[in-house]
């Protein structure tokens, strides 16, 4: 199997750096949860070859973004009273990632399928893990039923970018298309030789 170019392991990580400071730049605007993170978890395990890379490289942004964004902005994204939470939200990246490494045929209609279910994959295990780790909601079946139905608005009522498909599941989509957008065109530019395809 072919093997990632050093070039192409920096083009690509720059992609998923830059996810994580969209993430940091939506989430001072107010625009909670959408952002390109999921759709970088699941960029770098469809197109890292070196699959170990595919993991390290998200999670490794995903970390500095959250460690940004305790130390320098009213987002406490690492305070320790979240970090049950954390687990199920760290968790359910690396599924996302894990899902990439598995999808063999890239196209538009696996890439929005896979975008969208990783979307409510995501918003199923981190709303699990509130209801798991914290005494928000009691330990019964409504219990977490009303955890959920509390998770889908996740913002104050009547905001454009309140709604969960909205947030979650359309910056899922929006993302992945953007970072397999710059990521065709830069390989098209940069790392494909003339007259070869990449």
């Amino acid at each position: 199997m072919k093997k990632d170019s050093i070039r192409e392991i920096l083009i690509i990580s720059l992609l998923i750096f830059l996810s994580a400071l969209c993430r940091i730049l939506t989430n001072q605007a107010g625009l909670w949860n959408f952002n390109a993170i999921g759709a970088a978890a699941l960029f770098g395990g469809i197109v890292l070859k070196d699959k170990r890379l595919a993991y390290i490289i998200p999670l490794l942004s995903l970390f500095l973004s959250d460690v940004f964004l305790q130390l320098f902005t009213s987002i406490q994204a690492l305070n320790r009273d979240y970090l049950g939470q954390l687990f199920f939200v760290y968790g359910a990246f690396m599924l996302i990632t894990f899902i990439g490494t598995r999808i063999r045929k890239v196209n538009t209609l696996t890439l929005l399928l896979s975008s969208i279910g990783t979307g409510l994959l995501f918003f199923l295990i981190t709303n699990l893990g509130t209801f798991l780790t914290t005494d928000m909601y009691p330990k019964t079946g409504a219990g977490l039923i009303a955890c959920y139905a509390a998770g889908i608005p996740f913002y104050k009522e009547g905001d454009l970018f309140s709604s969960f498909a909205l947030n979650g599941l359309m910056g899922n989509v929006f993302f992945t298309v953007v970072l397999f957008g710059a990521w065709s065109a830069i390989k098209s530019v940069v790392i494909a030789p003339k007259g070869q395809l990449a």
